[in-house]
């Protein structure tokens, strides 16, 4: 047995604000989809923008079978977190917004736990099509031209029989707008054994791009239940959660981002909770700068707020936090193995209730549900 890497497509043009589509090959054992999107911003377009990294504006990634069954649909955000939450590092890419250099993502899409996972994957014989979906909504405001993709494959070879017992299906499966002191109260499927369940919770951003709040206000308490309410699995703050994950995970998520805002414009950081951030002033005109870098004090959400001097320079930032692109997850794989995970048939009902602070600052959020679920063969 060996696994083999083999480029399917590169440099192929991805239009921007559309979709390029993909029909994958009719046979092989599929561990992973390796992407590299790229693209050339427009000078200055991103002073003020809230979405600032080229995977900001990407709004689907997906991987549709027979025209119309999901295997994976995810956005640009929520696929950074899965790629290190099943073992890839936190900051594959540099964002920045200066200049016209490339914009990059660099990103793995797994059919099983983890990269190179030999139990588990796509046997992509089972289908009689399979298709990669891309989809962005960039535009020319912020990008010349289209962008480019490269796509990798990566295979599990010469081995006997069909060793994959099944695959994850990894896929959006509610979003909403929050409403101030309201509950959504949720009912998770009973199709497929669930392996982890995924909160990306975002706050409103100002005008300026500074969140309004932090998103453990946005989420302010979060329930999983089992056997109708019975069984009790979480019941706490996001920021519970999001410490559970940190004790459990055991890496720190650190984001490196070179930012090149206009004073007193929000950086989207790609953590939920800023802990500390190192950084340096890049002087652009090749001298030692007279300023140093700055940032508004106390700022502990997704977006740090930076103090630039008349002339916009740029810095250089080391952000270390919590809830890697905003999400937090409930795991059910300790250990991670098929036994082991949630069986919502068996625990009817499986309930998800999420409640937003009594404050206006918390309306207007966005919470997103996940779930990746094994499909057996």
């Amino acid at each position: 047995m060996y696994w083999q890497t083999e480029k399917l497509r590169k440099g192929a043009t991805w239009a921007s604000g559309g979709t390029y589509r993909l029909d994958l090959p009719a046979n092989g054992l599929l561990s992973a989809i390796m992407l590299h999107a790229y693209g050339t911003p427009v000078v200055d377009s991103m002073l003020t923008a809230e979405k600032w990294r080229l995977w900001d504006y990407i709004s689907k990634i997906e991987v549709i079978a027979n025209g119309s069954t999901v295997l994976k649909s995810l956005t640009g955000r929520v696929a950074k977190f899965y790629s290190w939450f099943n073992g890839g590092i936190a900051s594959p890419d540099k964002p920045f917004n200066y200049g016209t250099s490339t914009h990059r993502f660099h990103n793995c899409l797994n059919f099983g736990r983890y990269l190179f996972d030999p139990m588990f994957g796509l046997d992509l014989s089972r289908y009689n099509s399979v298709e990669l979906q891309l989809t962005n909504d960039a535009s020319g405001t912020y990008y010349t031209g289209d962008w480019s993709v490269d796509v990798d494959l990566v295979y599990m070879r010469d081995v006997p029989g069909a060793p994959f017992q099944g695959f994850f299906r990894t896929e959006e499966w509610r979003k909403w707008t929050t409403v101030q002191a309201a509950w959504q109260y949720l009912e998770l499927p009973t199709e497929y054994n669930i392996r982890d369940v995924v909160l990306q919770v975002e706050p409103e951003r100002t005008t300026k791009a500074n969140a309004d709040t932090t998103p453990y206000n946005v989420a302010y308490v979060v329930q999983c239940l089992l056997k109708t309410g019975l069984l009790k699995v979480f019941d706490g703050n996001l920021r519970d959660l999001w410490y559970l994950n940190a004790w459990d995970h055991g890496r720190d998520i650190i984001q490196g981002i070179e930012p090149y805002h206009s004073d007193t414009y929000g950086v989207v950081t790609g953590v939920g909770q800023s802990l500390g951030a190192a950084g340096l002033r890049l002087e652009h005109s090749g001298d030692q700068s007279t300023y140093g870098t700055t940032l508004l004090p106390g700022e502990d959400s997704d977006t740090l707020q930076r103090e630039a001097n008349s002339d916009s320079d740029q810095d250089s930032l080391l952000v270390l936090g919590l809830a890697l692109e905003d999400c937090a997850y409930l795991r059910f794989n300790t250990p991670d193995e098929p036994a082991s995970y949630l069986n919502p048939a068996e625990q009817q009902t499986v309930q998800l209730n999420i409640q937003t602070r009594d404050a206006s600052s918390a309306a207007n959020g966005t919470i997103r549900v996940m779930l990746d679920r094994l499909v057996k063969y």
